[in-house]
């Protein structure tokens, strides 16, 4: 089950706040959604053509924000449905792309202390980050419950890209973060494959 540390679970009373405000003013879920994949789209602007690493922090955050008031605000107008839960998965998926996009695009001619391409990184960093959601999608058709298990979730990914790449636009270090962040995901995939296969080898053994 996931730690009850989970950003989300911090970040609930504001979410909660959040949304009670946007529902009043007519906003949908799937509105809410799309709002989500706009700020997604945005990071990707002003990181990709402004190179504005600021800029992009902030968006990056109030992405995950607004990815947390969908559902939200589906359980507060007792809206949840489930063409609403895959809409906001495949958006998530899309907005994510667009935010690695722009690192890649930020990042075309760097190299991690002057020998590692970025490209190569983040292209793996984004693989293994889909990689994870992905495991927790497909687990969650077999069984009942929650497997958004180890540490980089999704919210917790766009946490760490908002935190790092903010500190980065002051102090640099940003081919470091990134290379933390894939090694981050790395072992938070690993771990969710190794326990979705004991709890798999569990039921098959019962």
């Amino acid at each position: 089950m996931p730690s009850r540390y989970r950003l989300r679970y911090i970040f609930r009373p504001l979410i909660t706040v959040l949304s009670k405000g946007l529902s009043k003013i007519g906003i949908t879920p799937n509105l809410a959604t799309i709002f989500m994949l706009c700020f997604a789209f945005l990071s990707f602007i002003y990181l990709a053509f402004f190179r504005n690493l600021l800029i992009f922090s902030i968006l990056v955050f109030t992405t995950g924000i607004m990815d947390g008031c969908d559902g939200a605000i589906a359980r507060l107008t007792g809206k949840v449905k489930k063409i609403g839960g895959f809409f906001d998965s495949v958006m998530d998926r899309i907005s994510e792309f667009l935010i690695f996009l722009g690192l890649i695009i930020f990042n075309w001619n760097n190299y991690l202390w002057n020998y590692i391409d970025m490209k190569l990184i983040l292209f793996i960093s984004y693989l293994i980050s889909f990689m994870i959601s992905y495991c927790r999608a497909r687990v969650e058709v077999f069984f009942k419950g929650d497997f958004d298990i180890g540490l980089m979730a999704r919210s917790e990914r766009l946490f760490y890209i908002f935190i790092t790449m903010l500190f980065a636009f002051f102090y640099g270090f940003t081919a470091e973060f990134l290379f933390i962040y894939m090694w981050l995901v790395i072992g938070t995939y690993l771990y969710r494959v190794k326990k979705i296969s004991l709890q798999i080898k569990k039921v098959e053994n019962e």
